[in-house]
């Protein structure tokens, strides 16, 4: 389930920042130039040749806590050499408004929409890897002038670019790195962990950190071949190979094909199917690993730890340096990622060799074969300027054009063999069950219909993963004997018991938005879900009375929200009895008599995030044991809430962050913050508004 806050099953990815190396100076100065300096409108741009670490650099900046604190509204797009403009536009749209929901797909003008989104706001706008000045042309008119000091950043490879769209700052040249800064950066990747270089390989390390120009890429992709090589004559190998194409294309492809080589063979299909994404693209982790388990690619040792195991497969990809990290998470975890441009194209060719794929052709084809083996996405005419007219065998874009109203359903009869199916992204006004009777292999369906009746999908019996969005949703109880499923996420259905016991989801991982009856909520219910761990829920008939023995939820549940209930001392009893929670989310929530939430005897053991969006309580009260382990607390539009509990001075809180609320809140949080600090217990990152930015 995709959201913008945070994901459950995630383990540690290096940050994009761990492989800046000598920049610091370089970041220092360009922040300067984006806080400060006049009112006008200006364009700050880093330029520099491929591979210097440009966008790296540009994205730490970005996500820098003083370029956060100083704009009020931010928003990053890839440009590329090819680009949709409409698609673009839509994309800085949804993050400076905050919605990535599908409202703005419809509008004829968005620009317009976007310009008094804008107006009055001091707003930063990274446009990266922008390659012409017509590029600029067609955005700079979204862009106006409010005197409040908003920038636009741009990353380039050409310097007459830079210069083009030059304001009142100059272009900012990226240096390559000096030689110790290149041998550091080399160390850093070949020896982690703190492991320092043998003796005996340090001159030849240094010789091979020179012979890589100072271009950190290079250097980050060259680790990858020498962290499993310890001999001398290997490293003498790589020093004196590289000198023979360093300016040449085929330097990258060369170091690419060896890290390849590397490779688990399992990991391999893995990084070709990232390829097949267009450039610039930024992958959905939560997505991607269920589109993995879907084809596969994943070895199934251990059922119910698939997607752990497809983690750790993306994780290997990040530390090969063959993927990168592109977006992160509240907790600093992986939310996008992306193949470079030289990956892509490598894996775009390796593709063609291996016939990893069968033919894909775009769904207005006449004749479709039925051996296809659709992998996933319908073809999207934003595509075309990819790949030759006849070289259709490997398109794949997950977006369908919003440009082209034809309903691919009729292909789907032709697509026997399909596994992953992407429709989220365009509304379909019909929805025909005929369509899915072919489809005996689907794994993966995520579909944005009129209306969806579970009763069309209930005969895929290895369907994992199920996503819909629908404004008429019928339910049917044949969905639960579906035995093979792992993934629902439903825009709200109603939840149901049903009489069969021996019906038992044992995959199911997670499950929502759902709502049921709070005399449902039984143990045997719950039992029927034994490895759940992220529940959406709305809790219908429930109130003040519930008795205590009607709060019961899977134990083994990690993330839970829930959303518009009255929250009694049974419930809050139920939610502390879960070791496993890690995520809180409570939103829409009523007290009865007293608003007064005393957690004062509760203990939340391994919580981690707390958010409190709309609960409507006055006073709040704990104990320093009642959150041991949590790390971020968000409280968003609490009207009634008079301040934080002062016993939130906790060793490992990081973040606090109050959104409309009384100027008491904010308040107590700046009081949480300096006493934590003046104790030494722990740095809180503050971030307090009238609202949400």
């Amino acid at each position: 389930m995709e959201n913008t806050e945070e994901s459950c099953i995630e383990p540690y990815y290096p940050s994009i920042d761990e492989e800046l190396v000598g920049f610091d100076d370089d970041a220092q100065n360009i922040t300067k130039y984006l806080v400060r300096g006049g009112k006008d409108l200006d364009v700050v741009s880093i330029v520099g040749m491929a591979g210097l670490g440009k966008t790296a650099l540009a994205r730490k900046i970005y996500n820098s806590r003083s370029i956060i604190d100083h704009f009020d509204v931010r928003a990053w797009c890839s440009v590329s050499q090819t680009y949709n403009r409409r698609e673009l536009v839509l994309q800085i749209l949804k993050q400076i408004t905050g919605d990535h929901h599908s409202i703005y797909v419809d509008l004829d003008y968005p620009e317009d929409i976007l310009r008094r989104c804008l107006y009055g706001k001091r707003y930063l706008v990274v446009l990266d890897n922008i390659w012409d000045g017509k590029a600029w042309d067609d955005f700079q008119s979204c862009f106006p002038n409010f005197d409040r000091g908003s920038r636009i950043m741009i990353t380039t490879r050409d310097e007459g670019m830079a210069s083009y769209v030059k304001g009142y700052s100059d272009p900012y040249s990226l240096p390559v790195l000096k030689d110790d800064k290149s041998w550091e950066l080399l160390q850093k990747k070949v020896f982690q962990r703190g492991n320092s270089c043998p003796l005996d390989l340090v001159k030849l390390g240094q010789l091979v950190a020179k012979k890589c120009k100072g271009l950190p890429y290079l250097i980050i992709m060259i680790a990858e071949t020498l962290s499993s090589e310890r001999e001398a004559s290997s490293w003498l190998k790589v020093a004196y190979d590289i000198s023979s194409y360093v300016s040449d294309k085929e330097m990258s492809m060369m170091t690419i094909q060896s890290s390849y080589d590397h490779l688990p063979d399992h990991l391999k299909p893995c990084l070709l199917y990232m390829g097949l994404f267009p450039k610039d693209y930024d992958i959905p982790v939560s997505d991607l690993l269920k589109w993995w388990i879907a084809e596969e690619f994943v070895q199934n040792i251990d059922t119910l730890k698939l997607e752990k195991l497809s983690e750790i497969c993306l994780h290997h990809l990040v530390e090969s340096n063959l993927a990168v990290v592109s977006k992160t998470r509240w907790n600093g975890k992986m939310k996008c990622c992306m193949v470079r441009d030289q990956v892509r194209d490598f894996c775009l060719r390796k593709i063609t060799e291996e016939n990893f794929m069968q033919r894909i052709v775009p769904y207005s084809y006449p004749d479709q074969p039925e051996e296809l083996r659709f992998c996933m996405y319908i073809q999207d005419r934003t595509m075309t300027n990819d790949f030759k007219e006849s070289d259709q065998e490997f398109i794949i874009h997950p977006k369908f054009s919003i440009l082209d109203r034809k309903n691919p359903f009729r292909l789907l009869n032709n697509l026997k063999l399909v596994r992953v199916l992407h429709l989220l992204d365009i509304y379909l006004n019909n929805s025909l069950p005929a369509a899915f009777q072919s489809l005996a292999h689907l794994r993966y369906l995520a579909i944005f219909v009129k209306a969806f009746d579970c009763k069309w999908v209930s005969h895929l019996l290895h369907l994992q993963t199920l996503r819909v969005r629908s404004s008429y949703i019928m339910i049917s109880s044949a969905i639960w004997k579906m035995s093979k499923l792992r993934h629902v996420d439903i825009n709200e259905f109603p939840v149901t018991v049903w009489e069969e016991d021996h019906i038992v989801l044992d995959n199911l991982k997670t499950l929502g938005m759902c709502s049921m009856l709070a005399a449902d909520m039984t143990r045997k219910f719950w039992d029927k879900f034994p490895n759940l761990e992220e529940l959406k829920l709305h809790i219908n008939e429930f109130g003040d009375h519930i008795p205590y023995h009607f709060c019961f939820f899977p134990l083994r549940l990690r993330c839970l929200s829930l959303s518009e209930i009255f929250l009694t001392d049974g419930l809050a009893s139920s939610i502390t009895n879960l070791r496993c929670l890690e995520t809180l989310k409570l939103s829409e929530i009523y007290f009865a008599g007293e608003k007064h939430w005393d957690l004062s005897d509760y203990t939340f053991e391994q919580l981690k995030f707390l958010k409190l969006h709309r609960v409507f309580m006055t006073k709040w009260s704990c104990s320093v044991e009642s959150f041991p382990c949590l790390e971020y607390l968000v409280i968003k539009s609490c009207p009634k809430l008079e301040e934080i509990p002062d016993s939130f001075k906790i060793i490992q809180l990081r973040s606090i962050k109050v959104i409309d609320c009384r100027n008491s809140v904010g308040d107590s949080a700046v009081t949480i913050k300096k006493v934590s600090e003046d104790l030494y217990l722990s740095s809180i990152q503050l971030h307090i508004s009238e609202k949400d930015k």
